[in-house]
């Protein structure tokens, strides 16, 4: 599977949309909210499915474990591979900074609006998306720029 943009964009809005902070954060400001968060991002590289076989075999599904053991291999991998991963690399690099525009973009309007709201599954953004009438523009431009707008109903 191609690893493109908008994917990883969806995968690294886990951040701002969906964190592992606990129950207790709502009310609290959006930066208060986000800090001990962690992103979970799942992705799957293209090309390296022979590499995998080759060298890593017996590691399962862990992702991490095989991307370490995969690294570990970097002088050894296939050129289709080593690709897959270069590709990887700079759409998750794309789409953290656009998460960072999003993030400095809504802040204000998530504190204004949501605070009352606690992160995870879509909810930040669904409230965003409910006050959007009132929600600064710098704020919808930066969602809808990054296809985080469309990511919830």
């Amino acid at each position: 599977m191609k690893f493109s943009v908008m994917k990883t964009i969806v995968l690294l809005s886990v951040l701002l949309f969906s964190t592992s902070a606990p129950a207790q954060e709502a009310g609290k400001p959006l930066a208060e909210k986000l800090k001990g968060g962690k992103i979970t991002v799942n992705t799957s590289v293209r090309g390296c499915g022979a590499d995998i076989k080759q060298h890593c075999a017996g590691l399962g599904k862990n992702a991490q474990k095989v991307f370490m053991c995969l690294a570990a291999y970097e002088d050894q991998l296939s050129q289709q591979c080593r690709l897959g991963i270069s590709e990887a690399t700079q759409a998750i690099k794309t789409g953290a900074a656009a998460l960072d525009y999003s993030l400095v973009a809504c802040e204000a309007d998530a504190d204004k609006h949501c605070l009352a709201v606690e992160p995870g599954q879509g909810r930040m953004l669904r409230c965003i998306k409910a006050n959007q009438s009132q929600v600064s523009q710098q704020c919808l431009t930066a969602l809808k720029d990054t296809g985080l707008w469309d990511l919830v109903e």
